[in-house]
């Protein structure tokens, strides 16, 4: 069921405060998680390492209550919450889309306000609304995914009194893209915050090693509370069953008129850190020597926002087929003979590339945080220089001019993500960071009998 709040849930909030209380830990530099000790005002932030906390709410007989707040996509969540629930785990989502999917798939969905782009009003709102969501509902731990939802939820479940945060670092955003003055100004509030919210977070969780990294070089993590999981996972089997039989996908092919001519595709949002612009000139340089090539451009316009890129460029460009939103993103995939993403914004682990991977395709992409932990140089893939679509094109070429290359690559992609990325090794550990940080063991979160969710 879905539901919009506001601030609220005072009566019982006073309840649980004074039955929780109990059993904090207290001591010098080592604190309890739950960030009730009256002892942790007179501790500097900086010396707090989180501990787990026991107490009455996480009796034997009662599942741990899990909230994953995001800043949007939550959908894609879904499986990932569906192996958690199984693992013992009451879990529920909060998000300022819709939910559809996830009231379609048996989750408890809650919605707040939140942009995705800079407001220190409307997001000051969000964090006080996601209070008083925690204040009601009594979560046992919140995890919270993307950039605004990182710094705005472990204030929020501190002030709430919240037994345990766990944070996910999914990139570092547009801000670490830009060379831009204003990039430059906001880098330094960006770790302001983070900062600040680190010392209420059990557990940091980080994609990959770089941002990982970066935040312990400049103290945005509490001493060893920092955990690397490597994306955010991808069903490898389900996955690669939505491409299609054989028949789906030569139906798709003879409808875009496709026949046997070579196929590059690239599946993103018309944003410009997504590498949009080298994109269309790689496509122009080599349509220029080989026309039989064909383009695909996959990927939903972007109307607002400095990162936009102008569809009408796109829409423009003659070497390339915008296609626009697509529901069909897997068959798409399987039709084609490579996969490209030239990219140059700091995000965790894409996504795409492991849906491309799956499917067996070899990957050409940026020399970048995340994308080269997908992508091991000339094994499964080719790393090129960010923002330089004269080696993108050169890439290209030479991998469709060597089909065994090609397909010795694709194996390996397949290989690669299924060993490194399936989503039972991501949701393994999470249930492993969500144990730790609650003190329970694995029987404990196993006692109650894991409720049936739909497909």
């Amino acid at each position: 069921m879905t539901h919009d709040h506001g601030p609220g849930g005072g009566e019982r909030y006073q309840k649980t405060k004074q039955s929780i209380n109990v059993r904090c830990r207290r001591g010098q530099t080592w604190v309890c998680s739950c960030r009730r000790c009256p002892a942790r005002s007179t501790i500097p932030p900086r010396l707090t390492r989180p501990l787990p906390c026991r107490f009455p709410l996480m009796a034997s007989s009662s599942r741990p209550k899990i909230w994953i707040i995001g800043s949007g996509r939550l959908h894609l969540r879904i499986p990932l919450m569906q192996r958690l629930t199984a693992d013992g785990f009451d879990v529920a989502a909060v998000g300022p889309d819709k939910g559809e999917e996830l009231d379609e798939a048996g989750f408890s969905y809650h919605r707040f306000p939140l942009r995705r782009a800079l407001d220190p009003v409307g997001d000051w709102h969000a964090q006080d609304i996601l209070e008083g969501l925690m204040r009601q509902h009594r979560p046992d731990l919140v995890h919270s995914v993307n950039t605004k939802p990182s710094i705005l939820v472990p204030s929020a479940a501190a002030r709430a009194n919240i037994p345990a945060c766990v944070r996910t670092i999914t990139g570092m955003g547009a801000l670490f893209s830009s060379s831009s003055p204003k990039a430059l100004a906001m880098r330094w509030l960006y770790r302001r915050l983070q900062r600040r919210a680190a010392p209420a977070c059990h557990t940091t969780v980080f994609q990959n090693p770089d941002d990982q990294e970066y935040f312990k070089d400049h103290g945005l993590v509490v001493e060893s509370t920092d955990e690397l999981v490597l994306s955010s996972g991808i069903d490898v089997e389900p996955y690669i069953a939505s491409a299609g039989s054989p028949a789906t996908r030569a139906a798709l092919k003879d409808d875009l008129g496709l026949d046997e001519k070579p196929v590059i595709t690239m599946v993103s949002r018309l944003i410009r850190p997504k590498g949009i612009s080298e994109f269309l000139e790689a496509a122009s340089l080599v349509r220029a020597r080989n026309p039989q090539v064909t383009f695909l451009l996959v990927g939903p316009e972007v109307d607002e926002g400095p990162t936009a890129f102008p569809a009408e460029r796109v829409h423009r460009c003659p070497d390339v087929r915008f296609l626009g939103r697509r529901s069909d993103v897997p068959t798409l995939l399987a039709i084609s003979d490579l996969f490209v993403l030239p990219t140059y914004l700091r995000e965790g682990v894409p996504r795409v590339l492991l849906e491309a991977g799956a499917l067996g395709l070899p990957l050409v992409t940026t020399d970048v945080p995340g994308c080269r932990e997908v992508v091991r140089h000339g094994e499964n893939g080719v790393l090129v220089p960010e923002r330089d679509g004269q080696a993108l094109a050169s890439t290209i070429f030479d991998l469709l001019a060597d089909p065994a290359r090609r397909k010795r690559m694709g194996q390996a992609s397949r290989e690669l993500v299924t060993e490194r990325f399936h989503l039972d090794i991501v949701s393994a550990a999470y249930a492993r960071i969500y144990r730790n940080a609650l003190g329970i063991g694995e029987s404990e979160s196993r006692n109650i009998t894991p409720m049936r969710h739909a497909a």
